[in-house]
């Protein structure tokens, strides 16, 4: 078997629901788009971790060559019925900063391991755009509303993004829009007004934003001042 095949069969045997890869080129049409959106976006382009040049891996690695996607699928666990609509499925799984004890932090920890143990580099300290680097790696697809989605999992899935030196095989691309061409329903239901348009968001009007994003100090340019034509609705 191929070291990408052995990659691919130990994440899914520790319980990831998909994985694909990409190379390590930059990711430029994230980058153009990030920056056409002028102000509201300012605060990403700001940020303290540089996330445009992240979006150039080979910028932060010069040995870079490929990225694993790997997705999580968390809504196939159980969950209390009393939190159920109050507290994120996506926080109860601790799928975000997971502590080492916690399955998904473990999970984590087991691929990185995996991949020290085959003689792969990794990068570290390349915040990647998750979502495009899972779409370049056939993981996902993107709908109207932002979000990545799997063929088997729907959007309830968290993603991980790994950039190693190794020079792996390359999954096809799936940067197909299943929505209908017509259909505006995340836009209608958008109880903030939040996705304006096909595809765009503004993140000071998203409510999961507002709610998860850390404020005052934990980044630049971001208040912890909610609009209040939005606070009742959120």
């Amino acid at each position: 078997m191929s070291i990408t095949t052995d990659i691919k069969d130990f994440a899914l045997d520790i319980g990831f629901s998909k994985v694909g890869i990409t190379s390590a080129e930059n990711f430029q049409d994230h980058i153009d788009e990030v920056r056409s959106r002028g102000e509201i976006y300012h605060y990403y382009v700001a940020d303290h971790r540089q996330l445009l040049k992240c979006a150039q891996p080979k910028k932060i690695m010069p040995s870079a060559q490929s990225i694993l996607s790997l997705a999580w699928d968390y809504a196939e666990k159980s969950f209390p019925e009393t939190l159920l609509g109050k507290v994120g499925r996506i926080y109860q799984a601790r799928c975000y900063n997971a502590p080492p004890h916690r399955i998904n932090g473990s999970r984590n920890q087991l691929i990185l391991n995996f991949l020290t143990n085959i003689g792969c580099e990794i990068g570290k300290g390349i915040f990647l755009p998750d979502r495009a680097v899972a779409a370049r790696a056939g993981v996902t697809t993107f709908g109207k509303n932002n979000f990545a989605y799997t063929t088997k999992n729907g959007s309830f899935v968290v993603l991980l993004s790994i950039v190693v030196d190794k020079e792996l095989e390359y999954d096809t691309p799936t940067y197909a829009v299943k929505c209908p061409k017509d259909c505006t329903a995340c836009m209608d239901a958008c109880p903030t007004g939040a996705i304006y348009a096909p595809f765009k968001l503004n993140p000071r009007k998203c409510i999961a934003f507002n709610t998860f994003t850390p404020f005052e100090g934990g980044r630049p340019l971001i208040s912890d001042h909610i609009p209040p034509e939005i606070r009742e609705k959120m």
